[in-house]
């Protein structure tokens, strides 16, 4: 019984240890505060780079149902509302969002992490 009880004390003592160590100051900006885990095959990230598509693609509808078809390294644009990215390395990018409308074409020269 002393012996659980010296564990519990030595529990509570290094939690107390690691919390008193820990910054607790929220950082928005932080890539980890920015991926969302969904499952375990894929993640979402927001990006903070212009919205831009080079490979749109839209029905012909009315109004017409846009999808970008953008593969991009860790990040979508940053218009994007759904953006998945497949667990691997680098992990590789797609927005899922649904539009009636395509993002100007990105210039390559200012492309955040285009394919």
């Amino acid at each position: 019984m002393e012996l659980k009880a010296f564990v519990k004390v030595g529990l509570v003592v290094f939690l107390m240890g690691l919390a008193a160590t820990t910054d607790a100051r929220y950082d928005s900006s932080s890539f980890i505060t920015q991926v969302l885990t969904n499952g375990g095959a894929n993640y979402r990230v927001k990006s903070t780079s212009t919205a831009c598509c080079d490979n749109c693609v839209c029905t012909k509808s009315d109004p017409p149902q846009c999808e970008c078809h953008d593969v991009r390294d860790l990040d979508c644009h940053s218009g994007c509302e759904n953006c998945v990215c497949m667990w691997k390395y680098p992990p590789v990018c797609v927005c899922n969002d649904v539009t009636d409308f395509c993002y100007d074409k990105c210039d390559s020269s200012k492309a955040n992490n285009a394919h």
